[in-house]
């Protein structure tokens, strides 16, 4: 007969503060596996409780905590950027009429539970959980200044296939005017030039997308690292400092490292330097 789990208790007091701190270092030093942690970062998060607070989590409970988290910040996320400042950080609360709560809670089943139990820890959850469902342009959102990366995309791709669909069309122009000189394609050659045309075409469109992508990633770099660097300043770190060290180091790192910073209150952001200086032996 199969021994039944232990059901844990995540409310034990200043668990879920370490466990939030262990994934955030984690994911500071070893990066991400998809939108969750690695599998080595998963045993390090587990010492860890084990260790400060001897409360035994094997990686599926940490797994689920971890989702229930991230989709408990989303909702968070959501109503906190509504507009007519419904949010109140000082009490962590949200300040909605009975018909506003049961609109939002029909939307996302989470938002019931913000209601009852606000977000526990957001500085840490904003530096886990933001960015992690990047969608592949990792440094535009709603904010940004540029226009949305699929739409120039698009406009690049539609005036490549233009250009070479009128080379095609002189082509069979020619071929028509010829007709009567040059000897009739048989069936199969004509299907292996119709391939021919289809995978430069697909070439063609994935040049296209990687030099659009390379011109957006160098646009907003330099956007985010000016405002990056504008707020280090704002610190009052020393050039030789190691805090200020490990932050340039950081920025290089990542977009979502990046945004990550932008987001930081400032009396995070010391602490946030200092768990990933370790990665470079800075502290």
């Amino acid at each position: 007969m199969a021994t039944k789990k232990i059901r844990i208790n995540w409310k034990q007091e200043g668990v879920e503060k370490t466990f939030l701190e262990a994934c955030v270092h984690e994911i500071t030093l070893n990066g991400r596996e998809g939108s969750s942690l690695k599998q080595m970062s998963w045993k390090n998060v587990m010492e860890k409780l084990k260790t400060q607070h001897n409360f035994i989590a094997d990686q599926r409970q940490m797994k689920n905590r971890y989702d229930y988290l991230k989709a408990k910040f989303a909702a968070w996320s959501k109503l906190k950027n509504k507009t007519g400042n419904v949010y109140n950080p000082v009490t962590n609360t949200f300040n909605l009429s009975e018909e506003e709560w049961q609109l939002e809670m029909k939307s996302n089943k989470y938002v019931e539970v913000l209601r009852s139990a606000p977000l526990c820890f957001p500085e840490l959850c904003i530096q886990l959980f933001e960015g992690s469902t990047s969608n592949g342009f990792e440094s535009w959102g709603p904010s940004s200044t540029l226009p949305h990366p699929s739409e120039e995309v698009f406009d690049h791709n539609l005036n490549g296939i233009e250009d070479f669909e009128c080379t095609q069309m002189d082509g069979q122009t020619l071929g028509a005017s010829e007709e009567s000189s040059v000897p009739t394609k048989k069936r199969g050659e004509k299907r292996k030039d119709k391939k021919t045309i289809n995978s430069k075409i697909i070439e063609v469109g994935d040049n296209i997308n990687e030099v659009a992508k390379m011109l957006i990633e160098k646009h907003q770099l330099s956007n985010d690292m000016d405002a990056c660097m504008d707020k280090l300043e704002t610190l009052g770190w020393e050039e030789l400092d190691a805090k200020y060290q490990t932050a340039l180091l950081l920025f290089g790192e990542s977009a979502d490292i990046r945004k990550v910073w932008l987001r930081l209150k400032p009396h995070s952001c010391e602490l946030w330097v200092k768990n990933a200086g370790a990665k470079y032996g800075l502290f």
